[in-house]
């Protein structure tokens, strides 16, 4: 029987020949065991895979030598393809046969750069050269080179699973920390497999520009894969940021450009390119056509204490659609809505802007924490971004959504992380991050106080609907019953709490507030206290939460998770997995996990060992020192005002007590107590006063008027410039037209005037055939009317007697005050009947709510202006067809 040689252990009962091998002799070659035989191999096998990069160097050098030639000669061309092949085959033999050592060597940026990126680069220069005369042939064979490199690394992709026994699918759930170990092999297959993706996205990205399009989202969904796979490192999100640099999405590029900074492989270029971008937008800033758009709307944007200036909103609901057409605007903030725009238009397009200048608002303060230039206009810049995040948060649904309201939440983690990461060593927060912490808290708190007043609009389940609430006699709120804006914010509120608890040494002790203006930003503390009481009425017990796997369940993800993780801020926050029915709702088990987060989150603020939320009185309520304002002479001219009021006092009261003489007798102390209890009465009675002008300042209610129309009162115009669409209106069935007489009388009067809006004067009407033809108009209209009693058909006086038939259209006006404007006007008022018993709430702060049955029809502005400013609907005939749906 054969010997063995000594590199493979011989097989059990083996004979050995003397001298070779044999255990204990001095053979030729002695036995290793399998360790030393597998190091032995693998250095035999990085050896050869030496040889073969040795001899890539000199096909890359070839081959740069090639590129650097001004022009390439159809031999040239002809050689660099055939270098490129080889170059491919070494590279791609030497990855598959060692992916330890081809990580180590960095050959898959090798491969890129060496064999696609340099001669993509030399054929775009190209390209850009006017003096090039084979443009066409250029660009063919560059679009040819893309098409060939997108074949390979799809191959490659499928040779790495196959050669290293991995499925891709099962790692592209964007977990940054797994719950077993991955092979050694499998996570150099994994890191390959990622770069494969990024070049990917980048060969889509030169291909749009190549194609002079602008279509990134190949691209982009290449790049998200590659983040998927492995989200510690940052070159994916950088590649997004250039994609989003391209789009002109700033906040989107400055989002990946800070996840590309805080992850584990971060991309240190990204600084640059972010200070490019703050500096952009603080020129923006600077321009004269932002500062104009910021001093006309600036009272709108969050409750104006002008009771003036009360916001107005309108609803209106169709017979038939329900909501379906609903529509709102503000009388204070938006203009009137023509025929050409209706009311979703104008509010849409007013948000819009307004969501543009917040992002503006909103990232040129984060350029002044970023670059720490012009911090001493930092807190008049955060003010502004408070109250635009504050209107924006009002509105539903949200115009930001939920998806950018993580990437601000983001924003915001980042900015404590990067002041914190400037000054690691230091016991104390610098001022930097206090800054950068109060702003992210008083987001946050807004955050929450919209989050509870939903929470407050949110259903109650009956008493005893549900086995799990007990049977309680108050019901609980169920998740299912969520709000659709609700939705949208739990998960940053939750992704907001998750740092927190991973990060306390961060905002406890609380850092010092904001030089704000009063009412800009809630107290944290106590909005979570008033969260706090809400979600004790919140059951998250719809869907049941397990810690433990099991077969049946399958593990819940939630959506902000996967998005943020890798991010370094927050891999110190608490991830246990949670397990959930696999047949269950996964969008209301996801809820319920968040509210479980926060539950969890709110009880750990009431344990911290100087608590910051307690249970007193059967409420919680906050226990958190208030702290104070940081650079608080910056801070607004009202509190200035009211400190100055004071010190006057208590500098009165000093000097008055430091009167020396009689100091040791019993009438001069009897007349120091007089005068100090005189001067607590004074500071008592300006205190009241001071109250007593926020609590006239703080009346003004929000209006909503719920328009359900069912009578319509035409103007006098109307009838001469619309009278088949008032016909349309009155065949549909769906409305009553209400005829105003003292309309019909103007039309019957026509034939040698008629009354025209706005300058409600009497003005010659053209002889001839137009005037025949407006008054064979009206005539047919009356003729019709009169004498077929139509159900629809109403008329009116001016002084609200209503009549059936429009026979009697003889109306004495004298001693009526004002025009035919004001007498229409009163028409529509008689449908208005307002009872301060059914619209006025209950609560304090909730908005006034109207109902009107009836819509003023005209086109004329100055009778436009005087019915909204009765909160009498109005529209052009029209604008009204075409929301109703009729004609």
């Amino acid at each position: 029987m054969p010997g063995t040689n000594g590199v493979y252990p011989p097989p059990p009962g083996a004979l050995y020949f003397s001298g070779y091998g044999q255990p204990g002799s001095q053979g030729y070659l002695p036995a290793m065991t399998p360790e030393e035989a597998e190091v032995q191999v693998r250095g035999l096998q990085q050896q050869e895979l030496a040889k073969l990069l040795r001899i890539a160097d000199s096909q890359e050098l070839q081959l740069s030598n090639l590129l650097s030639r001004d022009r390439l000669s159809p031999e040239g061309l002809d050689r660099m393809t055939q270098l490129r092949v080889e170059l491919l085959i070494l590279y791609e033999r030497v990855i598959l046969s060692d992916i330890e050592f081809s990580d180590t060597q960095n050959l898959d940026q090798a491969l890129w750069k060496n064999v696609f990126y340099q001669v993509i680069e030399k054929f775009r220069q190209l390209l850009k050269d006017p003096t090039c005369e084979a443009m066409g042939r250029i660009r063919t064979m560059l679009l040819t080179l893309l098409d060939e490199g997108a074949v390979f690394f799809d191959a490659l992709l499928q040779k790495l699973q196959t050669v290293f026994q991995f499925k891709l699918e099962e790692y592209m759930d964007g977990m940054a920390i797994r719950s077993r170990p991955l092979r050694k092999t499998v996570k150099y297959a994994l890191i390959s497999a990622q770069r494969c993706m990024i070049c990917q996205g980048d060969i889509a990205r030169y291909r749009e520009q190549a194609n002079d399009t602008t279509n990134y989202g190949k691209a982009r969904s290449w790049y998200l894969k590659a983040q998927q796979i492995a989200p510690k490192n940052g070159r994916p999100y950088n590649q997004l940021a250039l994609l989003a640099v391209y789009t002109k999405r700033k906040l989107d590029a400055v989002y990946y450009y800070m996840r590309s900074l805080a992850a584990s492989n971060p991309i240190l270029t990204a600084k640059e390119s972010l200070m490019s971008l703050f500096e952009e937008t603080k020129r923006k800033m600077g321009s004269d056509q932002y500062i104009a758009e910021c001093r006309t709307p600036a009272s709108s944007l969050a409750k104006s204490p002008n009771p003036k200036t009360k916001p107005l909103f309108r609803y209106w609901r169709h017979q038939q659609d329900g909501f379906e057409n609903a529509a709102w605007w503000s009388t204070a903030q938006l203009p009137q809505p023509c025929a050409s725009s209706p009311c979703r238009e104008v509010s849409q397009l007013y948000f819009k802007k307004l969501n543009k200048r917040f992002i503006l608002s909103f990232l040129h303060a984060h350029g002044k924490l970023f670059t720490k230039v012009g911090m001493e206009t930092f807190p008049e810049v955060a003010a502004r971004v408070l109250q635009e995040f504050h209107a924006l948060l009002q509105h539903s649904p949200s115009p930001l959504g939920s998806t950018r309201m993580l990437q601000i939440t983001t924003i915001n983690m980042f900015a404590v992380y990067n002041a914190h990461s400037r000054d690691p060593g230091s016991e104390t927060r610098s001022v930097l991050q206090e800054q950068t912490t109060a702003l992210g808290l008083a987001m946050f708190a807004l955050l929450v106080q919209r989050c509870t007043e939903l929470l407050k609009e949110t259903p109650r389940a009956p008493p005893g609907a549900d086995e799990s609430d007990g049977g309680e006699e108050e019901g609980v709120v169920k998740v299912s019953s969520f709000l659709l804006d609700l939705r949208e914010l739990l998960p940053c509120v939750k992704v907001w709490s998750d740092w927190m608890l991973g990060q306390p040494e961060q905002w406890n002790p609380a850092p010092p507030s904001l030089p704000l203006p009063i009412g800009c930003a809630p107290d944290v503390w106590q909005c979570l206290a008033e969260l706090c009481n809400v979600l004790a009425l919140v059951s998250q017990a719809e869907v049941p939460l397990y810690k433990d796997p099991d077969e049946e369940l399958s593990l819940l993800v939630l959506e902000e998770d996967r998005l943020l993780s890798g991010f370094i801020p927050l891999l110190g926050a608490p991830q246990e997995p949670c397990y959930v029915d696999s047949d269950c709702d996964k969008a209301i088990a996801a809820d319920c996990k968040r509210v479980t987060v926060l539950k969890y989150f709110l009880e750990a603020l009431c344990g911290q060992e100087e608590p910051l939320l307690a249970f007193k009185g059967g409420k919680y309520v906050s226990m958190a020192a208030v702290p104070h304002t940081m650079g608080k002479e910056t801070g607004s001219h009202e509190g200035k005002q009211a400190d100055n009021q004071d010190d006057d006092v208590l500098i009165e009261a000093l000097d008055e007590f430091s009167e020396p003489e009689g100091s040791g007798s019993e009438d001069d102390i009897r007349e120091l107590r007089a005068r100090r209890q005189a001067l607590s009465l004074k500071l008592a009675q300006e205190q009241r006063r001071r109250d007593q002008i926020q609590a006239v300042l703080q009346t003004c209610r929000q209006l909503e008027i719920e328009v359900s129309p069912v009578f319509l009162v035409p103007d006098t115009n109307g009838f001469i410039d619309h009278l088949d669409s008032l016909k349309c209106l009155l065949g549909c069935g769906l409305f009553i037209l209400v005829v105003p007489l003292i309309g019909l009388v103007s039309v019957s009067h026509s034939w040698d005037h008629v009354t025209c809006y706005p300058a409600c004067r009497l003005v010659p009407v053209p002889s001839g055939w137009q005037a025949e033809r407006l008054r064979a108009a009206a005539v047919r209209g009356e003729e019709g009317w009169r004498g077929a009693r139509e159900p629809g058909l109403r008329a009116l006086t001016s002084r609200g007697n209503e009549l059936e038939s429009i026979a009697f259209r003889s109306e004495d006006t004298s001693g009526q005050q004002g025009n035919n404007d004001d007498l229409i006007l009163s028409c529509c008022l008689h449908y208005c009947k307002d009872k301060a018993k059914d619209f006025m709430p209950t609560q304090r702060d909730d908005p006034v709510r109207l109902r009107r049955e009836v819509v003023l029809l005209t086109d004329d502005r100055n009778l436009r202006v005087k019915a909204l400013t009765r909160n009498v609907p109005v529209r052009d005939i029209p604008a009204f067809l075409k929301w109703a749906k009729v004609g």
